[in-house]
């Protein structure tokens, strides 16, 4: 496996590839070493609503990820610079319940589920993340039945 620093010495494509795979893979060490410590992580479907609890974006939201999932699979489907650093990767999230995730009951549903995320790369390491994925979808997916009461199902 590539180090931290081999990697930050890469163009930032290489870069955001690291740090999904290191998701992919479980390791939240290696994934969170590519993010200087005053990353801004956004989790955009948490803004403004009710169904996602705001503090569980940044890194709490990708720990509960891999913890709730524990056969999480990460397919990047497609990975881009679009200029300034900033990356653009889309990407699949599946795997099977095992734990409650974002205030949904753990059912042992599968989930999957289609994703853009943008990354701002400088200096070798991931200065922001922002997350987006069709919200009503990831909860139908849990078999959610009420976005304003998600643990009730």
């Amino acid at each position: 496996m590539t180090s931290a620093d081999e990697i930050r010495a890469t163009d930032p494509t290489s870069i955001v590839r690291a740090f999904f795979r290191s998701l992919g893979d479980r390791n939240l060490d290696a994934a969170f070493a590519l993010l200087a410590s005053d990353a801004e992580i956004e989790v955009l479907p948490s803004a403004g609503q009710t169904s996602m609890d705001p503090a569980a974006a940044g890194r709490p939201f990708f720990s509960a990820t891999v913890t709730a999932f524990p056969d999480l699979l990460l397919t990047v489907h497609r990975t881009v610079e679009v200029g300034d650093g900033v990356v653009l990767t889309e990407l699949s999230l599946e795997g099977t319940q095992a734990a409650d995730y974002l205030g949904a009951l753990n059912q042992e549903k599968h989930l999957d589920v289609r994703q853009a995320w943008l990354l701002q790369v400088e200096g070798g390491l991931i200065r922001s993340v922002r997350g987006f994925w069709d919200e009503n979808q990831l909860f139908r997916r849990l078999a959610v039945k009420r976005l304003d009461r998600i643990a009730i199902v």
